[in-house]
């Protein structure tokens, strides 16, 4: 509803309790809006009519009241299926025979996010500024600085322990190593000689006592492989 007054302020003014009427309708949906004409002077006909832009979406039952005091005159408003979700105009008011003209906005329908002031909810962490390629290209050649740093004391310490572990298992393979080509060529001169004559049983017990303290001897000296 609105109302609108004529004459209040003078002869044929015209005042709108509303600078701003909505009316929130859904496609296919129809309505019935009063304006309250109140007329303040002399009785006078009021003229109706609405912008180009509303044509469509309203229907003036009686566009050329007789107002005296106060007349109610409806308006039909509706949004066809087919039609804007949200449209914009103006309802005019004309008096004096056309000397005064005067409208109020009417806007009908739902608007959407365009029509309205709206207002996105922005996450804070989009304001922090993304890294540039210069910034990252730092980062990346500070890494590589680092990685140049410590490189040669892990390559060091590689080579030392591969050194260590290398030299006790050489030492222990060929102490091995000896002891079968020297238990070698004992057995091929052993069996290429006739040691009959230089072997009895005494001399036979004195050879395995001495190659079994050499044999000890070597075990204990050779270092423990782990």
């Amino acid at each position: 509803m609105q109302q609108v007054h004529i004459s209040r302020l003078g002869v044929n003014s015209i005042e709108f309790e509303n600078d701003t009427v909505e009316i929130p309708l859904s496609p296919g949906e129809e309505r019935s809006f009063e304006l309250v004409m109140i007329n303040y002077g002399a009785p006078t006909h009021v003229s109706l009519s609405v912008s180009d832009s509303l044509l469509e979406n309203i229907t003036v039952l009686e566009d050329n009241p007789y107002v005296r005091h106060e007349e109610y005159v409806p308006l039909i408003v509706r949004i066809s299926y087919a039609g804007r979700l949200y449209t914009r105009g103006q309802v005019f008011v004309t008096v004096g025979y056309g000397s005064k003209k005067a409208g109020f906005n009417l806007n009908i329908g739902i608007p959407g996010p365009d029509e309205t002031n709206f207002v996105v909810d922005v996450d804070e962490s989009l304001s922090i500024p993304n890294k540039s390629p210069k910034m990252i290209s730092s980062s990346g050649t500070s890494r590589r600085n680092e990685w140049g740093t410590h490189l040669p004391k892990i390559s060091l310490q590689m080579l030392e322990s591969t050194f260590e572990m290398a030299s006790s298992k050489s030492l222990y393979l060929m102490s091995v190593f000896l002891m079968i080509v020297c238990a070698t060529i004992l057995a091929m001169i052993f069996i290429s000689i006739d040691f009959g004559f230089f072997f009895g049983f005494y001399q036979a017990v004195f050879y395995s006592i001495l190659l079994t303290s050499f044999m000890a001897f070597l075990l204990v000296k050779l270092p423990i492989f782990k």
